[in-house]
């Protein structure tokens, strides 16, 4: 009895030594890389008849994984994400409207060419260059956001806008790594702005 207490004690000494070693190590598998990022470098709201719309400037900047993930085939989708969010005093804000623009980006090893997709038409632009391909993808000019008729007057009016690198769009042996690591991680945080009537 004494000598299965000793081995149970001996049993749980290691694993709790594997798992201090492991976590220790944690860090430098998992976050340590030049984890690049995605930003909101410019943006500009202006009230077009009836419609609210939106000019935009977005840095896409990926970090080592997934431009190699790229350059081995792995299509990757960039969301754009869009919300007009209603304030209110005493009850939570109410969300007036969600958008998304979704994007597909794919490299062709043979002709070495980047095709953006966009998602939500079906329309293709081809690139010689990564760097041309993300200047597009970061480009957005004039996207309707808001018609008028949904903004009250005497009222406060947030727009928010984001993106991000889809993690769910990935292949799925890629995901649980994806979800895990910061290198795969590229969202930029929301920004926004108040909706000038």
């Amino acid at each position: 009895m004494h000598a299965l207490k000793k081995s149970n004690q001996i049993r749980t000494y290691r694993f709790c030594s594997i798992l201090f070693a492991f976590l220790s190590l944690w860090p430098l598998t998992v976050f340590s890389e030049d984890v690049k990022g995605i930003e909101i470098d410019y943006i500009n709201g202006v009230m077009n008849g009836d419609v609210y719309t939106i000019d935009a400037r977005i840095l896409y900047d990926f970090g080592t994984e997934a431009r190699k993930a790229l350059d081995h085939g792995i299509a990757l989708q960039i969301d754009i994400e869009f919300r007009v969010i209603k304030r209110r005093q005493w009850l939570w804000d109410k969300t007036i409207t969600s958008k998304v623009l979704s994007y597909r980006l794919e490299h062709h090893p043979l002709s070495g060419h980047y095709l953006v997709t966009n998602l939500i038409d079906g329309s293709r632009r081809q690139f010689q260059r990564l760097e041309s391909a993300l200047n597009y993808l970061g480009t957005i000019k004039n996207y309707s956001l808001v018609s008028r008729g949904f903004l009250l007057p005497n009222n406060v009016y947030i727009a928010r806008i984001r993106a991000l690198l889809n993690i769910q769009e990935l292949p799925a042996p890629l995901r649980p790594l994806a979800y895990v690591s910061s290198k795969w991680r590229l969202a930029s945080p929301w920004h926004e702005w108040i909706i000038q009537l």
